[in-house]
């Protein structure tokens, strides 16, 4: 047997000679291409994530936005809905108004109108409006309120009409105290077919007047 036994290499290369050291750069390369690809990853995720919040927090501000605007389109029906009933009662009121202030009751004005009207006439309208006038050369200091009533209708003939005219100016009720009462129709063109006349009767009612006396007797 040989006393010297076989030279075993070592167990790790010496590193003072470099010929016998691994390749490293291998490793190293394929590291940082893998940090650079999850860097990448992560950037893009995050990326991802940040455009999905931002677009969630877009919805809900549009769909807060436009429960916002439901709620305030509905109020503003409301609110025009509630203004024009009051607008409507508001102008009952004044008519009611109007008629109270009248020298003569609704109620009263209607069933004079109804007993005047002849058999050959036919309502279609009644309107009753007043104004504020102030005379000169009288003794009233105050402004005093002027009315006026407004009949429109159909006529079957003018021999009726003259009748209702000449009924309203000898009705007492039409032609009250401290008032003026002047009575005005006219007629527009008839009708050949039906024979029927449309018409307009006002009777204007003004505050009488009241001269003031004169100072100093007549010579």
């Amino acid at each position: 047997m040989s006393s010297k036994h076989d030279i075993q290499p070592y167990w790790r290369p010496d590193f003072k000679i470099q010929s016998t050291l691994p390749d490293i750069k291998v490793v190293r390369t394929d590291f940082i291409i893998n940090a650079i690809a999850v860097a990448l990853m992560l950037i893009a995720a995050f990326t991802l994530l940040q455009h999905e919040y931002r677009a969630y927090s877009l919805n809900r501000s549009i769909a807060s936005m436009e429960q916002s605007i439901e709620e305030t389109v509905a109020n503003n029906n409301q609110n025009l809905e509630e203004s024009e009933r009051f607008r409507e009662s508001a102008q009952s009121v004044a008519e009611l108004q109007i008629f109270f202030r009248a020298p003569f009751a609704a109620h009263e004005l209607l069933a004079e109108l109804a007993r005047l009207k002849p058999a050959g006439l036919i309502f279609s309208r009644i309107m009753l409006s007043d104004s504020i006038i102030k005379q000169k050369g009288t003794d009233q200091t105050e402004a005093q309120m002027a009315y006026e009533i407004n009949i429109t209708g159909d006529a079957r003939g003018l021999m009726v009409l003259t009748q209702f005219k000449a009924a309203l100016q000898a009705s007492p009720a039409m032609n009250p105290d401290g008032f003026e009462v002047v009575v005005d129709e006219s007629m527009q063109q008839r009708n050949a077919n039906t024979g029927i006349t449309p018409f307009r009767v006002s009777i204007s009612l003004t505050p009488a007047t009241t001269k003031t006396p004169s100072k100093g007797g007549e010579g």
